[in-house]
């Protein structure tokens, strides 16, 4: 399988079933290593949306489709899908993502700016911050998801 990446170079993979019933946007990415997911936050001169999963969790699989439409409304963002396989575990724990489905946002000048739970219940949260992030700021009737919510 090829890699490809937006800065002409070596890096992420391009996210693709291969069944093309579930076709993903462009600006989706999958990233299996370290240095494929490094990749792909030096790439991105923009937000990035990145999704730890795992091809057996079924909270995971729920979460699918929603990811793919966020991915859809917002074309400018690198989302990234990082799943969880045998040989890079390490790479989960490395980055201290504690559960399964699990999201980072990456703003391009402050670095990882937001880590959360993204269950089926729970996505909203994160497409609220995509919100707040692409557009600048947040509205005062907008509530941000409290730490605490389990």
């Amino acid at each position: 399988r090829g890699l490809v990446s937006r800065g002409g170079g070596a890096g992420v993979r391009p996210a693709d079933n291969g069944s093309g019933e579930d076709a993903r946007p462009a600006n989706m990415r999958t990233a299996h290593t370290l240095e494929e997911y490094r990749d792909a936050l030096a790439e991105s001169d923009g937000l990035v949306v990145t999704k730890f999963h795992a091809t057996w969790c079924k909270s995971c699989r729920a979460i699918r489709p929603s990811f793919r439409r966020l991915a859809s409304l917002y074309p400018h963002v690198t989302f990234l899908d990082v799943p969880v396989t045998g040989g890079n575990a390490n790479l989960h724990q490395g980055l201290g993502v504690p559960s399964l489905p699990y999201g980072h946002v990456y703003h391009p000048r402050a670095g990882l700016v937001e880590e959360l739970k993204i269950s089926r219940r729970r996505f909203p949260d994160l497409a609220r911050l995509v919100r707040w992030y692409d557009r600048g700021s947040c509205g005062l009737d907008e509530r941000a998801p409290d730490e605490g919510e389990g």
